[in-house]
């Protein structure tokens, strides 16, 4: 369990380092949502590894941090047309394709690339037809994964529920 914490504690410090980097940059629409859905993401999961009210406590805080560090940076960059391939690539998964299936994308534009996989499909209490679904995005120097989970509106377009990359 110390050395679980103390890598937890070093990734989350780290996030830190890079939120505070970002702080005097004026943060677009995107980057802002970003930031908060891999804060959430991370601050509920973090709870989750947690033990007792002041461990589950403390890792909520870090993975809010780190999370929130991770969503923000994620965002930042995929942004432009790397964006539209992105989007495009994860409405024909979701709309098309069964579970455990590959979808991958590639932008000559910037050379960077991803894949997308749809892995649960399901109906919420309330009708909604939603999947969770893991990409991984390949920048030039560096490679970022994310779970997220979408569900199709009324009138056939999906839409994202959380997403470290909206």
């Amino acid at each position: 369990m110390k050395k679980l914490t103390a890598i937890v504690l070093a990734a989350s410090l780290g996030g830190s380092v890079s939120l505070g980097g970002c702080a005097d940059n004026q943060m677009s629409r995107e980057e802002m949502l970003g930031t908060a859905a891999g804060a959430a993401v991370g601050g509920i999961l973090g709870y989750q590894i947690g033990g007792g009210m002041l461990m589950n406590s403390l890792f909520a805080t870090l993975g809010t941090v780190g999370g929130g560090a991770a969503g923000y940076v994620t965002t930042r960059a995929l942004m432009g047309s790397d964006r539209v391939e992105y989007d495009r690539t994860a409405q024909k998964g979701l709309a098309q394709s069964n579970d455990g299936q590959v979808l991958d994308w590639q932008n000559p534009e910037t050379g960077h690339s991803g894949i997308f996989r749809p892995i649960r499909s399901f109906r919420m209490a309330d009708g909604r037809f939603c999947r969770q679904y893991r990409t991984t995005v390949s920048f030039k120097k560096d490679v970022h994964s994310s779970n997220g989970m979408a569900c199709r509106q009324p009138g056939g377009e999906w839409q994202v529920v959380s997403d470290d990359f909206s």
